[in-house]
């Protein structure tokens, strides 16, 4: 199935460009059509070097959308700030895009083959991103070539090449250039001077008489300035060092706005996003308990988006969250603390306090409102009958019989009570209740639900410590048992992620389920001495 709506998109590849340096105009459009856009209005401030297009097919959602792309190369005309005007398509109108010309450099005539470098900030925050810019500026045309990658002296660093390299024109005294653009995310380590070393051209240059030779061009050096970690405030001690020009915390749950049922999971997903660190550097949330929650960890996602503005970071943390009861239990709030390195200051992000409404389950009725006799109004007590008078003596005079046989019993020693397997104790009807909803999550291949009611399984029929992973768990239970745990785990964070197949846990719940009615027929705990 087709999209039919257009939607339009513009952009630039520099916002920021010299009026002497090309820059790239992108328009996208999602959708089917057969007109072109007009680009008239781009002229009016700069020159139109180059115009191509694309098309594609993109799928999803079960979706077909076609997507159309016009890239037009621009010349500014003169140094100002500048807003390309809106495009109109189809009917669709495209957003307008502001662009900053600075005044072209002045200085001496260029040399052919050249090479500029820049970092952005020379003075930075230890850990903290800094983007280094090489430009390459070919005046004549070469052959093979070679451009060094950046190395540092002086400290220790992590350097990561950001995205695809960008190509441009530029004029410099009235000369165009061929530009290459490539830029670097390093992060220093350590406080203190460093120094980014020169990095080099080796290039076979084929001048206008046909002279093929291979020439070195080298760039300048650059000097930073490492400052040390700044101390978190008082009200945040011992929070991890994490400088960053922006980070925000958002939370999700799987059925979001919906009540909770007690002892059925819901998925709660939190997510951290920040701009100018690695996925490395983004510590753990600190996830506080809940009276009458549990809160099952899966592993944590670490992802990462390379643009030309420097890395973007994401944390994924998601939990399996079972409510043991109804009511309206409260979740703590959560609190981040970063380093903002724009203005040198430490935040934090946040999320509010939850109250979570917990419904019954179906084993558990809803709790029902004790009425006090003494609240009943007078008007409705009706005076007993003469012959209720009877029954009531006659029932006194037993109950006092039935009194005095119960102090004499209780004078003999008695035997240590029974439970009942008529009358399960709450300790067997949540095991009965939890094998029932893990057989059913096998038979789904819920491997989620499977693996959030599992913990749950083994903090109640476990001995000794509650199990904290389904790993931990498996090297307490026997072979068979131990080898489908191991199996869910896998589906879920082993190299195989995929769909799960719950039949070979299926069966041996089923054995567990056996073992666990005849361990309640005895009124004893048999089950547990399986399971060391």
């Amino acid at each position: 199935m087709f999209s039919q709506d257009l939607r339009l998109r513009a952009s630039v590849d520099r916002a920021t460009v010299r009026e002497n340096e090309s820059l790239t105009y992108i328009l996208r459009a999602e959708g089917q059509t057969r007109e072109r856009p007009d680009f008239a209005s781009l002229a009016v401030d700069f020159d139109v070097l180059e115009t191509r297009s694309s098309m594609s097919v993109q799928m999803a959602g079960g979706q077909t959308t076609t997507v159309t792309e016009w890239l037009m190369q621009l010349m500014p005309r003169e140094a100002g700030n500048f807003t390309l005007p809106p495009i109109t398509l189809a009917g669709s109108l495209s957003n307008p895009v502001d662009v900053e010309v600075l005044p072209a450099l002045a200085g001496d005539a260029p040399a052919d083959i050249f090479l500029e470098v820049e970092a952005t900030p020379q003075t930075a925050y230890a850990q903290a991103e800094v983007i280094y810019t090489v430009r390459l500026f070919r005046g004549v045309n070469t052959g093979r070539s070679s451009l060094s990658e950046p190395e540092v002296s002086g400290g220790e660093a992590i350097i990561e090449r950001l995205a695809d390299d960008r190509e441009y024109q530029v004029v410099r005294d009235g000369r165009p250039f061929a530009t290459l653009e490539r830029r670097y995310a390093i992060f220093p380590q350590s406080a203190g001077p460093l120094t980014i070393e020169p990095v080099t051209l080796d290039a076979v240059v084929i001048t206008s008489s046909g002279f093929r030779g291979v020439q070195v061009f080298s760039s300048e050096a650059v000097e930073l300035e490492v400052l040390d970690p700044v101390p978190p405030p008082q009200q945040w001690a011992g929070a991890a060092w994490l400088p960053a020009r922006t980070l925000e915390l958002t939370e999700r749950w799987s059925a979001d706005g919906e009540p909770m049922t007690a002892g059925i999971p819901q998925t709660r997903t939190l997510i951290v996003e920040s701009e100018g660190v690695q996925e490395s550097q983004l510590p753990e949330l600190a996830i506080l308990p809940a009276d009458g929650i549990r809160q099952y960890p899966d592993q944590p996602e670490l992802a990462r988006e390379v643009t030309q503005r420097g890395l973007q970071a994401r944390r994924t943390e998601r939990y399996a969250v079972i409510a043991q009861a109804e009511g309206r239990p409260m979740l703590p709030g959560l609190v981040l603390p970063w380093f903002d390195v724009a203005d040198g200051t430490w935040k934090a992000a946040t999320l509010p306090p939850r109250e979570l409404e917990i419904l019954p389950s179906a084993e558990q009725p809803a709790l029902q409102p004790v009425v006090d006799p003494l609240a009943v109004p007078a008007d409705t007590l009706q005076a007993p009958s003469p012959g209720i008078w009877q029954a009531v003596s006659a029932g006194l005079f037993v109950a006092w019989l039935a009194t005095l046989g119960l102090w004499w019993q209780s004078r003999r020693p008695t035997p240590a009570p029974v439970a009942s397997a008529d009358q399960p104790t709450p300790r067997r009807a949540s095991n009965r209740r939890l094998l029932r909803q893990l057989r059913a999550a096998c038979q789904a291949n819920d491997a989620r639900r499977a693996h959030a009611l599992l913990l749950e399984w083994g903090a109640l029929r476990l001995p000794g410590p509650e199990p904290s992973s389904l790993g931990a768990m498996a090297q307490r239970l026997p072979g068979g048992f131990a080898e489908a745990v191991a199996e869910l785990e896998r589906s879920l964070y082993g190299p195989d992620e995929g769909a799960w197949n719950g039949t070979a846990l299926a069966a041996e719940l089923v054995q567990v389920d056996s073992v666990s009615s005849s361990a309640d027929q005895r009124g004893d705990d048999a089950l547990l001495p399986l399971y060391r």
